[in-house]
């Protein structure tokens, strides 16, 4: 795995980052890898990595992220990266916000 996050995901993202069903797009390929993460406060989040993207799931939400670079997904809304430490986070892109925080992997 790359990072903490060595998979993509197959598949494209509606405007608001939610995975369109049935849709298959060429900017994400076969899945390369999983990870689950612990965040504060207990949040679990399992992170699906393809070729190009990634598909973030936590707390009933899915956001699928395209490849920024290294280890960074994005949408429109949200952006998911590795932090110092070993730790990744989700920011809002909107306020800046983190959305999720301290998480590592289990």
């Amino acid at each position: 795995m790359a990072g903490l996050l060595g998979v993509g995901l197959s598949g494209t993202a509606s405007a608001d980052g939610m995975p369109r069903p049935g849709a298959q797009g060429a900017a994400a390929g076969p899945v390369t890898g999983r990870a689950t993460f612990v965040c504060r406060g207990g949040v679990r989040v399992q992170v699906t990595l393809m070729t190009g993207a990634a598909r973030v799931a936590f707390a009933g939400q899915t956001r699928t992220l395209s490849l920024v670079e290294g280890s960074t997904y994005r949408n429109s809304q949200v952006t998911w990266f590795t932090q110092d430490a070993g730790t990744a986070a989700m920011k809002n892109n909107l306020t800046g916000r983190l959305q999720l925080s301290g998480c590592r992997s289990v």
